[in-house]
């Protein structure tokens, strides 16, 4: 009878398989759990979370639990620097949860403070229970990031789901953009609006259609609103504008820039 016996690494693994129940890490992996860890570390991750890094296949799970959402951002972005793909499962816990109502003031003067949020981006959010949902459009992709960024400094936030669509930018677009702000703007019944750090009429445009966000004074405005696009060379017009009675108050401040 012939015999077969494990030799090195093939001993080590099988031995290993037997005592744990789980395979060891490959080579790689262990790099780069090493690698990971040794970022961690660097980075003082622990100071605000205590996570756990699982490596399989060249992919990364963290689990565990931090204080702050940029806790749990940090250690996703350091391992993101030694792995494409992680997959981020840290709970954030909140020692001194704070009220949606002032969550969502935090959101709104991170988002308003943006300094490059202008009259072709339009974000609403959504709170609940310390949970952000980011909605609208934006002009470039950068922004989309930029914006959710800032928005998960604000303290008490535990998780956010971004879905703010990017606009097309073709040269259309684009000079339909301009064209419906130099008449809306350009308009005497609208300069009072333009004035404001933060007009409030917005202008969406994707391929080549255009929706109106935001909010005006008075139904007819809306009304006029929409007809000015209408008549411009866009495949279709929304009118998505709100009459002043139907805004919180807090959103007809002028912006905190």
């Amino acid at each position: 009878m012939r015999k077969h016996s494990l030799r090195g690494a093939a001993f080590l693994a099988a031995v290993a398989l037997l005592l744990t129940g789980t395979p060891p890490l490959a080579a790689d992996d262990a790099e780069i759990l090493r690698d990971i860890e040794a970022r961690f570390a660097k980075k003082n991750v622990a100071r605000d979370a205590e996570v756990e890094v699982a490596v399989s296949g060249g992919e990364v799970t963290l689990t565990g639990v931090a204080t702050d959402l940029p806790a749990s951002r940090l250690a996703e972005k350091l391992a993101r620097k030694e792995a494409k793909v992680v997959h981020n499962r840290i709970r954030v816990v909140i020692e001194e949860p704070v009220k949606d109502a002032d969550i969502v003031e935090g959101i709104r003067s991170a988002i308003l403070r943006y300094p490059r949020y202008e009259i072709f981006d339009y974000v609403e959010f959504g709170v609940r229970d310390g949970n952000v949902l980011l909605q609208g459009s934006v002009i470039h992709p950068w922004k989309k990031t930029d914006i959710e960024s800032r928005v998960a400094q604000v303290v008490g936030i535990k998780a956010i789901e971004n879905t703010i669509s990017v606009q097309s930018f073709s040269p259309f677009d684009s000079d339909l953009r301009r064209s419906l702000a130099r008449r809306i703007y350009g308009d005497p019944r609208f300069v009072q609006y333009g004035a404001r750090s933060n007009p409030p009429i917005r202008i969406l445009v994707d391929r080549g259609h255009v929706t109106l966000a935001g909010w005006v004074n008075s139904p007819v405005e809306k009304a006029v609103l929409g007809s000015i696009a209408l008549s411009s060379p866009s495949f279709g017009v929304k009118n998505q504008l709100n009459v002043d009675t139907d805004v919180p108050a807090e959103d007809r401040k002028e912006g905190d820039t």
